[in-house]
């Protein structure tokens, strides 16, 4: 087992500190991660409740984000087909 000492956390602190600052988008993507998850995770039990509403988010997945509020990006539109119930 390796244990830091003091110095080890202090030097760790500094070489942490001079990393550059995460580029913006970075920054976005995980302030609205959570957001998106839920709202996903919401559609998924959804169609997997109701084969009609299933049916129509797999006909037009962007707007079944859109409709959740959330924006219909590439990955967020990847993510929901990803996890759509196979039927």
């Amino acid at each position: 087992m390796i244990r830091l000492t003091d110095y080890d956390s202090e030097r760790l602190g500094d070489l942490i500190g001079a990393l550059p600052v995460a580029p913006q988008g970075w920054t976005q993507a995980a302030q609205e991660l959570p957001q998106a998850r839920m709202g996903i995770d919401h559609l998924i039990a959804r169609a997997e409740a109701d084969a009609e509403f299933r049916a129509r988010v797999v006909a037009d997945l962007e707007s079944a984000l859109a409709a959740e509020g959330l924006e219909p990006s590439p990955p967020n539109v990847a993510a929901l087909r990803e996890r759509l119930p196979r039927q």
